[in-house]
Parts: C-alpha cells; structure tokens; sequence
C-alpha cells in the first residue's frame, strides 16, 4: 500500500513537472524527450514500473569471450583459512580462438595491487595452463591476492582470492 503511494505521488510530481514543459501523450504526460535537466520521460518511468522495475534483478548478457582463471588450491571459499605454508594452484583456460599468454600472468597483493609477480615466479613455471606452488610463505593475517592473465587476444581475465593465515 505504501508503495503504491509513494509511487503515485512520484509519478504525479513528474507529470506536473513535464506537462508544464511541453506537449503531451495521449495518457496525459509529456512524452517528448527530456528538456532541461530531465534525464528520463514520464513514459520511461511508466515503462521503468516504479518499485517492480527497480527490484527486478538485471538481464542477462551474454558471457563475454574472455580467459578463465580458477584456483582450484586453496579452493576459494568466504573465510577462507589456511596454515602457512600453503599450496597454491591456479588453472588457466583459454578460448577456443586463442590460447592464455603466460607471460601476461600478473599477481597483485591488497587493496593498493602492489605487484608481487616477480616473487611467485622465481619459484614457479607459469604456463598457458596455469601454475602450482607447493610452499607459499605468507605472514599471519588477512590477504587478498588479485590473479590476471591475458589471451593472444589481450582480453584480461581477473580472479582475486581472500584468505586469512592463521
């Protein structure tokens, strides 16, 4: 009940506000495109269906044809918690029209993506495949690591994973 109200009281302010700027559709509102400020029509926000349109969850899109990055180790979960040291492995998938460029592969560490890249590949072989290191060293504490890596292509593919060492 209060939404309808609070619905028609909007709507009844935009059409006071749009029928003294101009001419008006056969419902009685200004269907013209927007004149001054307005960034939407009366009509848009009839179509928009007030609360329903804005609850209603977004249309799906097509996948975008990117790389895929899963960590298959530690297998990523919310409050993830591991002991150090740690394995971790990472596998790559690329699409069928081009295969991952290994020497893309990125690794940023925290909020500020400070790149630790050139430490994990001094201890690991990064491939089109992916990468596994058995003995990661990491302090006691919350981290999150952001994982890139790009096709032939030089679509970018990001996955991040959140852990704390315990």
């Amino acid at each position: 009940m209060m939404r309808s109200i609070t619905r028609l009281i909007a709507l009844s302010l935009i059409a006071l506000c749009a029928t003294s700027a101009g001419a008006q559709s056969p419902n009685g509102f200004n269907s013209t495109a927007p004149s001054g400020n307005w960034l939407v029509t009366v009509d848009e926000v009839i179509q928009f269906q007030g609360r329903e349109g804005f609850d209603a969850p977004p249309a799906l899109r097509p996948r975008a044809q990117v790389p895929l990055i899963d960590i298959i180790k530690p297998e990523p979960a919310p409050d993830l918690k591991v002991k150090a040291p740690f394995g971790i492995t990472v596998h790559f998938t690329g699409q069928p029209d081009s295969p991952i460029d290994p020497a893309t592969f990125k690794v940023m560490y925290g909020a500020l993506k400070l790149d630790i890249t050139g430490r994990i590949t001094k201890f690991v072989k990064v491939t089109k495949d992916g990468f596994s290191l058995e003995n990661a060293q990491i302090p006691v504490g919350r981290h999150r690591l952001t994982l890139q890596v790009q096709d032939e292509k030089q679509r970018l593919a990001e996955r991040e994973l959140r852990f704390e060492v315990e």
